[in-house]
């Protein structure tokens, strides 16, 4: 009954702070110097907006880009884009119906509105899609109370004729459509060109990095297939790809004439080291490389297989072909379908279901015989 009342309240709150369907024409290029993006999420979401990233600054190249995002160490690697100058912090998630009764919460949200007023922005693009009225309701507020000459963003489902945007677009027209096209609608919308490609820039230094670790890894007569058997939130849920089925996928890539190459974090390397007393002749590089170095590396090699995590997005940004597991039954094709023919993603209800054997002959497609 009470959570029935408050989707009644923030419903009603949210179409008062809802404008008519009026949409004013895009800036001109000359008038923009401030432009604030928000995205939240991890480092595939992170990944997920490079394509409008790169729109923004081919659209205005006079003006500076400021990501708001809720963890950002995942948009460091965005200050690599010419015009991103700067990443700043705004945790949406912490802000709901239980929360903001308190005090606290409310100064930090209020300190967040005038963290974001002093860049005043001249055009607000959000590219969040929340699960939750809340956040939305507090996106809205922060909109409202920002009041940038131009806005773009997303309507929740029940919105149909009005929004606190200038051009915006229903959540309805997200489902089963990969974010990179669900944004470039939303650019396009507004008259902002826009790929979907994503993209992750490598530098130099990186590259002769990434070159070296494989050099020193393993026999160059075979070619090197990335495999990342780690994924932060997927081990918290329990929903991890078998270790032992790691360890047979990586013998069985040997047998093909692959070098199986370990990635992934620091915390992962416990279970690295476990598949290599399996498998000795893996090449483990679990560790031992920056985000940057391991975008280098998976660019360079002929494949990659993992969970659908942060990495996955990484090889989709660098075109290395890949294969994603995702052994969850919540899986979102707005992340997962690249629509691409070098990418393949299982998706099964739990990881289990996911066969060594499918993998591998799926692999052989894509990746090309050794």
């Amino acid at each position: 009954m009470l959570a029935r009342l408050k989707s009644v309240c923030l419903k009603a709150w949210m179409q008062s702070m809802a404008g008519k369907d009026v949409r004013q024409a895009t800036p001109d290029k000359g008038q923009i110097t401030s432009i604030a993006l928000w995205q939240f999420g991890g480092l595939g979401d992170m990944l997920l907006a490079t394509p409008v990233v790169e729109a923004l600054q081919k659209a205005y190249p006079q003006a500076e880009i400021r990501i708001w995002c809720s963890h950002p160490p995942f948009a460091e690697f965005l200050k690599r884009f010419p015009k991103v100058k700067g990443i700043c912090e705004f945790s949406v998630y912490g802000f709901d119906s239980r929360t903001l009764p308190h005090s606290g919460t409310r100064r930090d949200l209020r300190r967040i509105a005038d963290a974001m007023a002093e860049q005043k922005p001249d055009i607000l693009v959000c590219l969040h899609v929340p699960a939750l009225l809340d956040w939305w309701a507090v996106e809205w507020w922060l909109v409202r109370r920002l009041a940038p000459g131009f806005s773009l963003g997303f309507d929740p489902r029940f919105m149909h004729d009005q929004s606190v945007f200038d051009v915006s677009l229903n959540a309805a027209e997200r489902d089963n459509t990969h974010y990179t096209r669900l944004y470039r609608r939303l650019l396009e919308k507004a008259g902002i060109p826009c790929g979907e490609a994503t993209y992750f820039p490598v530098t130099d230094e990186e590259k002769v990095t990434a070159r070296a670790l494989l050099d020193e890894g393993g026999p160059q007569n075979k070619r090197q297939v990335c495999v990342h058997i780690g994924a932060r939130r997927l081990k918290l849920e329990g929903r991890m790809w078998p270790l032992e089925r790691f360890s047979v996928l990586a013998g069985r890539l040997l047998n093909a004439g692959f070098l199986p190459v370990l990635i992934g974090a620091t915390s992962e390397q416990d279970m690295a080291a476990s598949l290599c007393e399996t498998v000795p002749f893996c090449v483990n590089l679990v560790g031992r490389t920056s985000l940057g170095e391991m975008a280098a590396l998976i660019g360079f090699c002929d494949g990659f297989i993992g969970h659908d995590s942060g990495p996955f997005h990484v090889a989709a940004a660098v075109g290395t072909p890949c294969v994603a597991i995702c052994g969850r039954p919540d899986a979102e094709p707005e992340y997962l379908n690249y629509d691409r023919d070098d990418i393949v993603v299982f998706i099964a209800d739990t990881p289990e279901q996911v066969t060594v054997e499918a993998v591998l002959n799926r692999a052989m497609d894509i990746f090309g015989h050794g």
